[in-house]
């Protein structure tokens, strides 16, 4: 009995014991959990985004990253907008004829100059020529008929002839005076102008051939021919498009605004432009229509700047850099905190900011910021003066950030 108990006795030691030596190391050998990544309210069942990533000095040094200590600044009021050149469509034609027809002729080639009356297309066109037949045949009828009244006046007064009579043949006159005057019309619409119906009435006078299928089509202003749309002998229906003319001598030119900036603009302001086309000049105009409607996806507005472009520099879909001289509102201090605008990067849908805690330690600052002026942005809360930002390398710093969130997620 003894023995029996003893040996359980001496069981349940060494189990204890085992169960002992197990529980410690499991305490000392295993590695423990990582602490849960913060998750920002709102945003649960999402990666969070890492407060700081620490990066070696190598790092550091691949990436490019530079930094810029934060201080109260004094910035002129010289907003900056990113844009591109328009035609001012004010100055742009589309020739178009209001007849369908064939083109007998092109006077003028892709990039010509013109100035207004120049002619720019001869047509032929057989519905034309058929109404200015008819408006020979009409205004015969009304010769006729205009002789025919004039003596019935005649008669008349010789009481040759009834009152009635006269009536009836002052109706046929005025008739045939009304049917004139609607071919007359119709000849206007299809683009005979004034001179070329007072050569059909003075042909029809001295029964002489007058050329009845051709119409030229002239330039309406001075400008430069920019498209062609047709070639001699094509055929053509009314009102398509056959060529493009632009005066170039102004131009439209549309700026983004957004609406944080809305406040500082209004009609009248001057605009100072530049391109990469031409780096070392400048082009100046100024604003004369602002956008009426917020683009839902850029949260922008369209600004609009007429500029004059005498040596036609400046040429439609030419990207620009635009600086406009807004005043500065009243009550508004004149130094203020910003940031060179590379420092800023959007992370988690908010303006952000890397800051230098300590030496490769960077801390991410989401930031308030308010209009952006010679390169920098002010800013309105989320960082103070003294705090060392990232400006080269900003964008590194961001894919950094959100490599780091995935590593917390595994």
């Amino acid at each position: 009995m003894n023995g029996r108990t003893n040996k359980k006795l001496a069981g349940v030691a060494l189990f204890a014991a085992l169960t002992t030596t197990a529980c410690g190391k499991a305490h000392h050998g295993e590695k423990l959990a990582p602490e849960a990544p913060k998750i920002d309210a709102g945003k649960a069942g999402e990666p969070a985004t890492p407060e700081r990533v620490r990066l070696t000095d190598a790092a550091v040094a691949e990436a490019g990253i530079t930094t810029w200590k934060v201080q109260v600044v004094d910035l002129s009021h010289l907003l900056s907008l990113n844009g591109s050149v328009g035609y001012d469509e004010n100055r742009l034609l589309q020739v178009a004829a209001n007849v369908k027809g064939r083109i007998a002729s092109i006077p003028v080639d892709l990039g010509a100059r013109v100035k207004a009356g120049d002619p720019l297309l001869v047509i032929e066109s057989v519905e034309l020529g058929r109404t200015r037949e008819e408006f020979l045949k009409e205004l015969s009828s009304l010769n006729v008929a205009a002789s025919a009244y004039e003596r019935a006046k005649k008669l008349v007064e010789a009481k040759a002839i009834s009152a009635g009579e006269l009536q009836t043949r002052e109706g046929d006159y005025l008739a045939k005076k009304a049917a004139v005057d609607s071919a007359e019309r119709t000849l206007h619409l299809y683009g005979d102008s004034e001179e070329t119906v007072a050569r059909l009435r003075a042909g029809a006078r001295s029964h002489s051939a007058v050329d009845g299928a051709t119409l030229t089509l002239r330039a309406p202003f001075a400008g430069r021919v920019i498209e062609r749309k047709v070639t001699p002998g094509a055929l053509f229906e009314a009102l398509q498009p056959l060529m493009t003319v632009a005066d170039l001598g102004s131009v439209w030119v549309f700026l983004n605004a957004y609406e944080k900036d809305l406040a500082l603009l209004h009609e009248g302001l001057p605009v100072t432009l530049r391109t990469d086309a031409y780096p070392q000049e400048t082009f100046h105009g100024r604003v004369d229509f602002l956008g009426s409607v917020v683009d839902s996806q850029s949260r922008s507005v369209r600004v609009r700047a007429t500029v004059p472009n005498r040596e036609g520099k400046l040429r439609p879909g030419l990207f620009v850099k635009a600086q406009l001289n807004v005043p500065k509102p009243q009550g508004e201090a004149h130094a203020v905190l910003a940031v060179p605008q590379g420092a800023l990067q959007t992370l988690d849908g908010r303006s952000t900011v890397f800051v230098e805690v300590e030496h490769g330690v960077f801390a991410r600052h989401h930031v308030e910021v308010g209009h952006s002026f010679e390169g920098f942005t002010e800013i309105l809360a989320g960082i103070k003066a003294g705090d060392v930002v990232v400006t080269e390398g900003s964008f590194v710093m961001k894919s950094e950030f959100a490599k780091a969130s995935l590593k917390d997620e595994d």
